[in-house]
């Protein structure tokens, strides 16, 4: 076996990882628009642990698996490899930045029981958490696509299109949450 394909299969399982971190935050968000209680809040909350030893390394070994592959293969002119650095920092920042939030919605929910009261409910089920996923759900999709048909023309505006079906993805929710909270002052 060469160091090649030991390379992409590295590139292979960091990808799944990065899926599997988003199948678990996935998850957790449907679950915690949907509690009630601090303590079903603190269960579905608790995935959110796996993310950062699971997301972080995942991008870290697609990035540099990826640019060593480009790198030694001669690949960067291609229009799929040119999109996929891009990409993955873009997930990584829409992913980081709803991290604070997370982090501050753990500690609210930490240690008392009984029944959310609304307000920490509507942090629970904040727009941005579930916005920031569907956008890093299309990118990832549109960026999988894109590797595997290995696009030559197109590959910057097949990525354009996957964040416009992102961003309208969640587009609905931050709608229906700032109607809501205008009904309801």
């Amino acid at each position: 076996m060469d160091l090649h394909r030991i390379i992409v299969f590295f590139h292979v399982a960091a990808m799944v990882g990065l899926f599997a971190a988003l199948a678990i935050e996935g998850v957790s968000l449907w679950s915690l628009r949907r509690a009630t209680s601090y303590e079903q809040a603190r269960e579905w909350a608790g995935l959110w642990r796996l993310l950062v030893p699971l997301g972080i390394p995942s991008v870290l070994v697609v990035l540099a698996s990826g640019v060593y592959l480009a790198t030694t293969l001669g690949l960067w002119q291609f229009g799929w490899v040119e999109v996929a650095v891009p990409t993955l920092v873009i997930v990584a920042v829409a992913g980081g930045i709803i991290g604070p939030r997370r982090i501050h919605l753990q500690k609210s929910i930490a240690t008392n029981a009984g029944a959310l009261p609304s307000a920490l409910k509507a942090e629970l089920r904040h727009p941005l958490l579930v916005a920031s996923w569907r956008l890093r759900a299309a990118l990832l999709l549109g960026l999988v696509f894109e590797m595997t048909t290995k696009l030559d023309s197109g590959s910057v505006w097949l990525m354009a299109g996957a964040s416009v079906i992102g961003i309208g993805w969640g587009l609905p929710i931050l709608r229906t949450t700032h109607a809501a909270s205008e009904a309801n002052p």
